[in-house]
């Protein structure tokens, strides 16, 4: 077995724009051991991820089980308009490039999954840089809605939830990389370490909706 592998990589929040980013690369030779992640935000706290176990990349429809949580990716689109309708009297619109992910998720486990130790999802370009949700919005993306467990309440034992994590970033090709806490660390100076196998997951619809808006635009051509 190859020893364990490890990244940092930081970025700084542009200031008026909702993208976090994180510049880096992903080394994917050989199987990975750990996989950190150290996101620096300006005025804000620090967070860190780290995953263990064999690299395991997944096709589009797979159902994939991590530490008795089961993923079920059902949709993966671009966008470039959210609307806030909770107020009906003045919707807010949020204008920009996103990309949308929507993810069934069971708790196969006997016990509550409880919201520290629920799935954390990233997306990844093919330079290898690393995208995190823009917190805000997917929140706004995840309204209460009856039958389903309230965004950052635990989930039951046995239960199902749908889950959609919200992007803002350029429209591109992206996998996804989905990782399951088992433990989660807070240092004195803010840094929040959540530890546990991940995997990634093609976004095979991103990849179709960009190759037929470019057969489109071909098709205009003179």
């Amino acid at each position: 077995m190859e020893p364990a592998l490890g990244l940092a990589l930081r970025v700084a929040m542009m200031a008026r724009n909702p993208r976090r980013r994180l510049a880096g690369w992903l080394n994917e030779r050989g199987a990975w051991a750990a996989m950190v992640v150290a996101v620096g935000l300006v005025f804000a706290p620090l967070l860190a991820m780290a995953g263990d176990g064999e690299r395991k990349s997944f096709a589009w429809g797979t159902q994939v089980t991590r530490d008795n949580v089961a993923f079920e990716f059902q949709e993966a689109r671009y966008a470039n308009l959210v609307v806030d309708s909770s107020a009906a009297d003045s919707p807010k619109q949020y204008k920009g490039d996103f990309v949308l992910l929507q993810v069934k998720i069971t708790n196969m486990a006997e016990q509550p999954l409880f919201v520290r130790f629920q799935p954390v999802f990233r997306l990844v370009d093919a330079a290898g840089a690393l995208y995190e949700p823009h917190e805000m919005l997917t929140r706004l993306v995840n309204p209460p809605e009856a039958g389903q467990t309230p965004f950052g309440e635990p989930l039951a034992a046995g239960r199902s939830m749908q889950r959609r994590v919200l992007f803002s970033v350029p429209k591109q090709p992206y996998r996804a990389v989905v990782i399951v806490p088992r433990s989660t660390e807070k240092a004195d100076d803010g840094v929040v370490t959540y530890s546990g196998p991940y995997f990634f997951y093609d976004l095979a619809p991103l990849r179709a909706s960009l190759t037929a808006k470019s057969a489109r635009t071909a098709g205009k051509g003179p």
